[in-house]
């Protein structure tokens, strides 16, 4: 059998190839062109949650309201600031994939921005309010799938429509007018997206993000036992990983939660009747930081000595991650379609479940009962959540180590790559 160096040195090669493809050198760097926005907007988002919201762990430690004047106008602020650079993540990428896919081929200012002007219209098609078309009322359009979680429909648009403008720019002659071209492959793009996007408005009740979720999703339903857990963070991993990174769905055990709450309330003991849902194993011990146990991410980054730029990234992403938002590490590293770092982005929560289900399960810590604030620092959720429990906390230290040690090799490898040249700054 290879040995880990033989298979670190396979996986090296095959990262500097896919890095030096072209349409992968588009995409990476559309997504790190993207991520002052995502940046911005994830710690104004951690900020309102965290300390402006009543929910929030620091707005409760630290009895905000007590201190800070004007909240309310500061949370509206906040929350612009939020939904003006969240809401535009999805389009930015759209429009600057198409944009860098033209741009090493040619020198006209105008096809490169028709390309990427091209690609966001296409993707306004498909995220249209539903009523409105089907009414024949005044357009409104819908901006859930603008954001983060429309990232992967950015890429592919960008994808289709910057390839189609590639095609047609290295298949010019000099005698031919660039913005006459120009406009009638604008033109049939868009009204190609405006016909499907219309065809997909009339079938679909649901969006784009909505149904590919419905049917990826429905095997892992039962996620009480180890398999639907895993399958569970499996696919909410892979999801991420293409660039899905808003709430993708909703765990559908509210109900099991009030139960395990009123349980510890009303008896003695600690005997929760569901004590190995979605949010007693993977919501407390294997999403810090987001999905992926990226805050495992985050601590391996600063021990592999990355680059400088990454260093600065990680730098950056420090608080976000802490509050478990995950998209400034995605789209800054990028973690987002890179094979390398997809490895043990999957592996690391299936790592950390597997570990925190055994505990779980032979009782040997408590389950988490008591609600916990929004943006708790990750390894604090279990201890906050079983009352102040030390075995909790130690399985979550626990937990994190595991996920710092399988990041670690894989980010020294990607640092050799890089090293090698397989990435253009």
């Amino acid at each position: 059998m290879p040995s880990l160096t033989v298979w670190g040195q396979r996986l090296v090669k095959f990262e500097l190839a896919w890095q030096r493809h072209q349409q992968v050198r588009a995409i990476r760097h559309a997504l790190r062109l993207t991520f002052p926005l995502v940046f911005l907007g994830s710690l104004a988002t951690f900020i309102d949650q965290a300390w402006l919201q009543t929910t929030g762990y620091y707005y409760q430690t630290l009895h905000v309201n007590h201190w800070l004047l004007q909240l309310t106008l500061l949370k509206r602020y906040v929350r612009l600031v939020s939904a003006g650079t969240l809401g535009f993540s999805g389009i930015m990428v759209a429009f600057a994939v198409s944009y860098y896919l033209v741009a090493d081929k040619t020198a006209h200012s105008t096809d490169r921005l028709l390309a990427g002007v091209t690609a966001v219209i296409g993707m306004k098609f498909f995220n249209v309010d539903r009523g409105t078309v089907l009414q024949v009322q005044s357009i409104k359009w819908s901006a859930n799938n603008l954001g983060l979680s429309g990232i992967l429909l950015g890429i592919l648009m960008g994808v289709l429509v910057g390839n189609s403008f590639r095609w047609v720019v290295q298949r010019r002659t000099t005698q031919e007018e660039p913005l006459t071209q120009s406009l009638w492959l604008t033109s049939i793009w868009t009204l190609g997206t405006a016909a499907v996007g219309l065809l997909w408005v009339s079938a679909q009740t649901v969006s784009f993000n909505a149904t590919l979720i419905g049917l990826l999703r429905w095997p892992f339903r039962l996620s009480h036992f180890i398999v639907g857990l895993w399958g569970f963070s499996a696919l909410t991993g892979v999801f991420a990983w293409l660039g899905m990174l808003g709430p993708l769905a909703t765990t559908g055990q509210t109900v099991e939660t009030a139960q395990n709450l009123a349980a510890v309330l009303l008896h003695h003991g600690w005997q929760l009747p569901y004590p190995l849902t979605v949010h007693m194993v993977i919501s407390v011990y294997a999403n810090f930081g987001g999905s992926g146990m990226v805050l495992g991410l985050l601590l391996a980054l600063f021990l592999t000595r990355p680059p400088r730029a990454q260093r600065r990234i990680g730098w950056l992403s420090v608080l976000p991650t802490l509050g478990n938002l995950n998209a400034p590490l995605m789209t800054g590293l990028p973690v987002i379609l890179d094979p390398l770092l997809g490895i043990p982005f999957l592996l690391a929560p299936l790592a950390t479940i597997t570990v925190s289900w055994i505990c779980l399960r032979l009782n040997w810590v408590p389950a988490v009962a008591y609600p916990l604030a929004a943006g708790t620092p990750a390894p604090l959720l279990a201890y906050l959540g079983t009352g102040g429990n030390w075995r909790a906390f130690a399985l979550a230290l626990v937990d994190l180590a595991i996920s710092t040690a399988i990041y670690w090799p894989f980010l020294k490898w990607l640092w050799l790559a890089e090293a090698q040249g397989g990435d253009e700054k």
